[in-house]
């Protein structure tokens, strides 16, 4: 199954910009660009109100999932007010597979949180 039929099936979606393919879960969203996966985490800025606070925490408990799932090795870099978390594959297929074996783990925590 491709990494497109994968996130239809899910309720997701794949979109593309420019030389990024953006998936789309829900209120998350992260990107490839090449063999290159980013999953952007925001950061505190202090002017956040409490329902902002409590989508934060899911997002950074949905990035640590599917960072987790895919595996090492991780890199970071700080973006404004983002932490953007990336590894590169060696090839676009290794990248699906294992970025759909992580989905696959963050469903169980979705319903959960």
């Amino acid at each position: 199954m491709s990494l497109e039929e994968y996130l239809k099936s899910k309720g997701g979606s794949l979109r593309r910009e420019g030389n990024q393919e953006w998936i789309d879960l829900d209120d998350y969203s992260f990107y490839i660009e090449g063999d290159t996966l980013y999953i952007p985490i925001p950061l505190p800025t202090g002017k956040e109100k409490l329902d902002d606070l409590v989508s934060m925490g899911i997002k950074y408990a949905r990035a640590s999932r599917i960072s987790q799932g895919i595996g090492s090795p991780l890199s970071y870099e700080i973006k404004g007010e983002q932490v953007i978390v990336y590894r590169k594959f060696s090839s676009r297929e290794e990248l699906e597979q294992k970025l759909i074996k992580a989905l696959e783990s963050i469903e169980g925590l979705r319903y959960y949180i």
